[in-house]
């Protein structure tokens, strides 16, 4: 059987994109690691909040992993549903 990594030459990727459970202005939060130039998020940390008046929601990474996209900007409005952040996660440990 062939296979995409066969086939290509390379692994696929997966990612698990963040979602804005809202509207409002999202906030990115502060990186809190970083290994080789990237980004690198804990399952359960914070990586932005939604502000919607006087009301905050933080955004919470679903995998550990690297971030891999930001797609909304610092500050900008969104709408629940939007994407906010694809992470690459973790690769799963071999047996």
């Amino acid at each position: 059987m062939r296979t995409v990594e066969h086939l290509s030459g390379h692994r696929p990727v997966w990612l698990r994109v963040v979602v804005s459970p809202g509207a409002g202005r999202i906030r990115l939060l502060p990186p809190l690691r970083f290994a080789e130039g990237h980004e690198l998020v804990e399952a359960g940390q914070a990586v932005a909040r939604l502000i919607h008046g006087d009301r905050e929601t933080e955004i919470v990474a679903p995998v550990s992993g690297r971030v891999s996209s930001v797609m909304a900007l610092d500050g900008e409005p969104v709408i629940a549903g939007q994407p906010v952040m694809a992470i690459e996660p973790e690769a799963e440990p071999t047996s």
